[in-house]
């Protein structure tokens, strides 16, 4: 699994690479399925979102479908502007490759390096928020989680970032994250992701707020 996911960022993407044959659909709704017996509604985090005036969009590797259940299940789907998942993308490109980022700025309407770089992006995916960092020049938020150290990384290196969210998103976050009050948009991931640990109620939970201040469902692969 890992070698095909490592050189394609996605294993549906990569199994269907691969030359494997499956049903696209079923596949989605068998990996992500029960997120109802895990997640509920959560008013700090809708009250944490309210509180940001900026856009926000949700950006993820995972199906539309997918992220809207995740936002309805947890209250805050009316707060979103867009959800930019696998049918935007079109099954053909995936975070953290350039093409993935330069659909959703140029569906957004962010084309200068002034907009970019007031962006505020979060992310789970050290790779993911690397490529935003140094190649667009957006503000960026860890959020920290599993995929850290599935990934390969430790925490020395999450000096290089704006913020780390080690706790569940709430109104004291906001307080310690100048970093959200100097953006135009927040982007950031989902919720749900590829194929794993679905049944996760902190990453779900703590997952949401990201995105690109112009713009979560959860899993270490989105």
């Amino acid at each position: 699994w890992k070698p095909i996911f490592d050189k394609y960022n996605l294993t549906k993407r990569g199994l269907l690479g691969e030359g494997y044959e499956f049903d696209s659909l079923q596949y989605d709704q068998y990996v992500r399925k029960g997120a109802e017996q895990y997640i509920t509604h959560d008013l700090e985090l809708r009250a944490f979102l309210e509180s940001l005036p900026q856009r926000k969009v949700i950006f993820t590797n995972a199906p539309e479908s997918s992220a809207n259940e995740i936002l309805e299940l947890l209250g805050v789907a009316d707060l979103f502007e867009h959800v930019l998942g696998t049918e935007f993308l079109r099954n053909k490109v995936c975070k953290p490759e350039r093409k993935s980022f330069e659909m959703m700025l140029n569906f957004l309407g962010v084309h200068t390096h002034e907009q970019r770089s007031r962006v505020c992006y979060f992310e789970d995916s050290f790779k993911n928020l690397i490529a935003g960092k140094n190649e667009w020049g957006f503000k960026t938020v860890f959020v920290k989680g599993p995929t850290m150290s599935t990934e390969g990384h430790s925490e020395e290196e999450l000096s290089q970032f704006d913020a780390v969210v080690r706790v569940k998103v709430g109104m004291a976050l906001r307080e310690s994250m100048p970093v959200c009050g100097n953006s135009n948009m927040f982007i950031g991931i989902y919720l749900t992701g590829d194929s794993t640990n679905v049944h996760d109620k902190n990453l779900f939970t703590m997952r949401p707020m990201m995105f690109t201040l112009i713009n979560c469902v959860h899993d270490e692969n989105d």
